[in-house]
């Protein structure tokens, strides 16, 4: 620990957060000490330690309910900038934590739009989206990864994923990186065989959507499913 308002300055330099960080690496470093390198300088009345350790002292839950100018009537001498500096901090940790937060899938051009930009187009991808029951994405995994025109994946490495995270949806994805958007007998078995695994496991398969660099086609429309 370090003592209490000595300023940074007086730190031995080997102590001080950044130079720790460089030598030891982030998972070393306390909350305070974190939290100090994002803010880089304190205020008038405390150092950018003293500040921190203020900070992590209220705890994190309550600092990210706390507007702008509740926090600079909570800590003197902080002002709008660094106010707004701790209220970005503690934002951008809850959407790293839920990063799919505000994403819904409600049909197939949903489910299109957020995987085409994910898939690489010289060689096969299987993906699997994973849905709450209100359609919000839960997770977003890639399955296997294949050669240009081949893949293999069995349903157990579909509904692992589904398991861990106690979905309620499951909306498959592959592209076909030189082909069209047209099922292959391969494609067309093994999502009849991971439906059936879907509901002895009471998940639902939602889809299976086939994409090329021309468009999607969606099984479930075409009848597939």
């Amino acid at each position: 620990m370090y003592p209490e308002n000595k300023s940074i300055r007086d730190i031995p330099e080997e102590l001080k957060p950044r130079e720790k960080l460089m030598r030891l690496g982030a998972d070393k470093l306390t909350e305070e000490e974190l939290l100090a390198i994002l803010l880089g300088s304190g205020t008038k009345q405390m150092d950018v330690l003293s500040l921190s350790r203020e900070v992590v002292r209220l705890g994190w839950q309550e600092i990210h309910r706390m507007s702008p100018e509740e926090l600079m009537e909570k800590f003197k001498g902080i002002g709008e900038a660094k106010a707004c500096q701790i209220k970005a901090i503690t934002e951008l940790a809850r959407r790293i934590s839920d990063p799919y937060e505000s994403i819904f899938i409600n049909n197939p051009e949903d489910a299109y739009r957020f995987v085409r930009e994910r898939v690489d187009d010289r060689r096969e991808h299987l993906v699997g989206l994973y849905l709450s029951p209100t359609n919000r994405l839960l997770s977003y995994e890639l399955i296997a990864i294949g050669r240009m025109n081949a893949l293999h994946a069995e349903p157990k490495d579909i509904l692992y994923h589904a398991v861990s995270i106690a979905c309620n949806g499951i909306i498959l994805a592959h592209n076909h990186p030189k082909g069209e958007p047209k099922p292959s007998p391969e494609d067309i078995e093994f999502t009849r065989r991971l439906k059936q695994a879907c509901l002895l496991m009471g998940f639902e398969l939602l889809d299976h959507l086939i994409i090329t660099k021309k468009g999607y086609l969606s099984m479930r429309r075409e009848g597939y499913l």
